[in-house]
């Protein structure tokens, strides 16, 4: 019998042995319905009352609905949107997409998950309890290939998906965060299948595993499960150089991984190369024109984010206390209801530590990191704990970011693509879903030593661990300060209060109140940290001694895992009545104060408190506005914004602003009150300029120039544009009876109708995209030239003119017919390759 054969057998037998109590057929069936379950009583509310989580990020996402639902009355798939900083590309900067029913895999993804939500019962939130199943049985399936039982594979696959940052995606309505991440179980499975031995089936399968998570298009995270790949291959070449062993296994499947990437993109390539064509003029592949000065001796980035900028939201190295103690630096969104209050629940961000905010603890339960820290020290010979433990080192070293810039800034300079990200403790995620990997390494040394001989001294041990752990679980109980006496010993009381104070930009007593609820919290985490870990010491002690079954112990595991994660899952939990959905759309008079105008094409401004929200809810509205929300929106857009100003009346004038909507009167002259609501005031701006209209000459400005112009008012749109080129024509100034008046604005075409009595430049208000915008004049393709830095204009010469200026990127339409090609390709090589597998399989079973 070969080794491999001995391996199989003993697999067979080890997952067997581990769900005796089960007949062995419904083994699987066991386990997927353990972490359904789990879903389902966790979001029972969603489940059974039809409630939903709505959001901020989902409430962005909706905003485009109107959007998108008009790009489809229109016949077209949306690849421009008009509605947020003047118009900038939407399916290239991936804030919004159509139907892509050229790709066919995942058209056939979005049919079996429409399928899948129907389980959860939810129209609103099940397709992404759809997608969290998906992900534990990835999970469940790479643990069972790794260890050769269930059980752990199970308590691995419950833990991953209710880790803190992780099950937060949905409450954050980070769903492409989910729709990528999903299918990285599936890739490291099939990696490690195909390091092994090669098999067609299993490289068709990785395919449609990246593909998946490509279609998903959360860069930042594409760009950790390759990461994570390549360091993968790396980790397995140089331990088979080390060892003298053949390496070639490890080249052949890095080259399988390259092979199958490669059609993975062309199956999306449609997205991709809109995003390669977006990302010069994006803030995440353009420098600033002007760099930060705030930080001299910071790396440089080279056609990426400012390194301040990049590093906001870096890790304090104090904050690995969260994943032990989730409150130790307050807990991001957390229920309050207390004096501050009228006692009534109150969502509230209690976090006070070194990040601009975060939403909840980097939290993955006290049980499951004890069990990863004995699973690692127990299997650290296993050549994949090695790896995970490799890959949790690194992304803590680089989560740190400016806070210990050892490992960070060397990738933010030298690593291709590092530098357009942000927020380095997103890299966390991979920490999240490999501690309880390992989590379940350690459940197996247990199962394993239950077949050796628990020792006198051992046995000691385990009675001493178990009874210090319950001693202070009991303190704990009964003399609550204690436990926030010492936290404060950490976080001086005054010193937290004061930093909760400003964080909430509320008075002192607030603060102390704050400060005390913290510290009630950390009290309450320590107290219920140390009883489960006493009941799951207690339990592992009786199980090697023999005295509970491998029933009990496993129900026993899982159930302390199952209560550790959901206790600080439920704190950041907000669910809604449906019909809140329809209350947050629901259109506001001011708006409507707005559409009465019946104005031909406007901007408008949102201001709260001085400054624009950060919301793109007016789209909802089809209101067009010269701000919005956007990740990744045009470098010039935000060049405007750093050196001119958001509050800028001549920027206003340039951007077609007609209307102010804010929260604060306002007596500036050029502006009047046309509404007065309780919440909000309209305004209307006296100087507004139309969305197109000639100009009497031209200049030749750099951008810099151009922008302090701007900034300084000194110049009038109506006389002059500033061009970066030439258009090497002299210009007439417009006479009286000259015009142009849209007569078409779709969402990404336009058409004018322009009188004009000599050679004359036409200034339009909208940004200036040259990757696949084009101007027709009569028919005729005219260039459009930049003009006051991010706009567009045009040279007219004499006589009734038709200018037409339609979106249509060259990416694109490639991508489109690549993506079907390769489409049709992969899923008719599977549909062969899995019809002569099943046939083998027949072949074998009959003998």
């Amino acid at each position: 019998m070969t080794q491999s054969q001995k391996k199989k057998k003993e697999s067979g037998r080890n997952a067997s042995s581990d769900m005796s109590w089960i007949p062995h057929k419904y083994h699987h069936t066991v386990a997927l319905l353990i972490i359904f379950l789990s879903l389902v009583v966790f979001f029972r509310e969603l489940v059974f009352e039809g409630k939903i989580i709505l959001a901020p990020d989902d409430i962005g996402h909706q905003s485009f609905a109107a959007y998108v639902e008009d790009a489809g009355k229109e016949g077209i798939f949306p690849l421009w949107n008009p509605y947020i900083f003047c118009g900038m590309p939407a399916y290239a900067s991936l804030m919004a997409v159509g139907e892509r029913v050229f790709d066919l895999s995942e058209t056939i993804l979005t049919i079996v998950s429409n399928i899948g939500r129907l389980f959860f019962l939810n129209q609103q939130n099940g397709w992404q309890l759809f997608y969290y199943f998906v992900m534990g049985v990835g999970v469940y399936l790479l643990g069972l290939r790794k260890l050769e039982r269930k059980i752990p594979a199970v308590i691995a696959a419950v833990a991953t998906i209710f880790s803190m940052y992780i099950i937060i995606w949905m409450m954050s309505g980070h769903g492409t965060k989910l729709l990528v991440m999903t299918f990285f179980p599936y890739v490291l499975l099939l990696l490690d299948r195909l390091h092994e031995r090669f098999s067609l089936i299993d490289a068709f399968l990785l395919i449609l595993a990246l593909h998946f998570s490509l279609v998903g298009a959360h860069i930042q995270m594409l760009f950790y499960i390759f990461l994570s790949a390549a360091v993968y291959f790396l980790f397995f070449l140089v331990r088979h150089l080390i060892a003298k062993v053949w390496w070639n296994s490890a080249i052949k499947a890095a080259l399988v991984f390259t092979a199958a990437t490669l059609l993975a993109f062309t199956m999306v390539a449609d997205r991709y190369l809109s995003i390669l064509e977006y990302s010069p003029y994006s803030m995440r592949g353009a420098e600033p024109i002007t760099q930060s000065q705030t930080v001299q001796s910071s790396p440089k980035s080279e056609g990426g984010l400012d390194y301040d900028y990049a590093t906001n939201w870096s890790l304090g190295v104090g904050e690995l206390f969260t994943m032990i103690v989730p409150s130790w630096y307050g807990f991001g969104n957390h229920v309050y209801q207390g004096p501050l209050s009228n006692n009534q629940p109150f969502m509230i961000n209690t976090y006070f530590g070194p990040q601009p905010f975060t939403e909840a603890p980097q939290y993955m339960g006290i049980v499951v990191l004890v069990l990863a820290c004995y699973g690692f020290w127990r299997n650290r010979r296993d050549p994949f704990v090695q790896y995970l433990g490799i890959m949790i080192i690194f992304s803590l070293l680089v989560a740190f970011g400016k806070e210990l810039p050892i490992v960070y800034d060397l990738l933010y300079s030298h690593l291709p693509g590092f530098n357009k990200f942000r927020i380095p403790s997103m890299i966390l995620v991979l920490v999240q879903m490999m501690v309880p990997l390992l989590a379940a390494y350690g459940v197996n040394s247990l199962l394993k030593d239950r077949e050796g001989f628990l020792t006198p001294i051992m046995e000691k041990r385990w009675k001493i661990a178990a009874g210090i752990l319950g001693a202070l679980c009991v303190a704990g109980i009964f003399a609550p300060g204690l436990f926030a006496g010492i936290y404060q010993s950490f976080h001086g009381v005054q010193e937290t209060a004061v930093l909760l104070m400003q964080r909430t930009r509320s008075n002192p007593q607030v603060g102390a109140e704050l400060q005390r609820v913290v510290a009630n919290l950390v009290s309450t985490d320590l107290t219920v940290a140390f009883g489960l870990l006493a009941l799951s010491v207690a339990a592992a002690y009786l199980f090697l001694r023999r005295s509970i079954s491998l029933t009990t112990f496993a129900a026993a595991i899982l159930v302390t895992v199952i209560v550790d994660l959901w206790r600080i899952d439920n704190r950041p939990l907000q669910t809604q009545e449906p019909q809140m959905k329809q209350q947050v759309f629901a259109e506001p008079e001011y708006v409507q104060a707005i559409k009465m105008q019946r104005d031909s094409l406007f901007r408008v401004l949102e201001f709260e408190g001085g400054t624009p929200p950060f919301n793109n809810r007016l789209a909802a509205w089809r209101i067009q506005s010269a701000y919005g929300y956007q990740g990744a929106k045009m470098r010039r857009y935000q060049d405007l914004v750093d050196v001119v100003g958001i509050h800028n009346p001549l920027l206003w004038q340039i951007m077609n602003v007609k209307y102010i909507i804010t929260d604060q009167p306002d007596s500036s002259r050029w502006l009047g009150l046309i509404y007065d609501g309780a919440e909000k005031k309209v305004y209307v701006n006296r100087t507004v300029l139309p969305r197109a209209f000639f100009v009497n000459r031209y200049e030749i400005a750099d951008g810099m120039d151009v922008l302090n112009k701007m900034a300084n008012r000194t110049f009038d749109p109506r006389d002059v544009a500033y061009l970066t080129e030439d258009p090497k024509v002299k210009i007439d100034p417009p006479l009286p009876g000259m015009g142009a008046t849209f007569v078409k604005y779709g969402i990404q075409d336009f058409v004018i109708n322009i009188t004009s009595y000599g050679n004359n430049l036409l200034f339009i208000s909208e940004a200036y995209y040259p990757e696949g915008w084009k101007a027709f004049l009569d028919g005729e393709e005219i260039p459009i030239y930049r003009a006051n830095y991010h706009f567009r204009a045009v040279v007219v010469p004499p006589g009734s003119h038709s200018l037409e200026m339609k979106f249509e990127p060259v990416g694109f339409s490639v991508g489109k017919n690549a993506s079907l090609a390769a489409n049709i390709l992969v899923l008719g090589g599977l549909a062969v390759v899995g019809w002569n597998h099943w046939r083998r399989w027949k072949r074998r079973a009959a003998n």
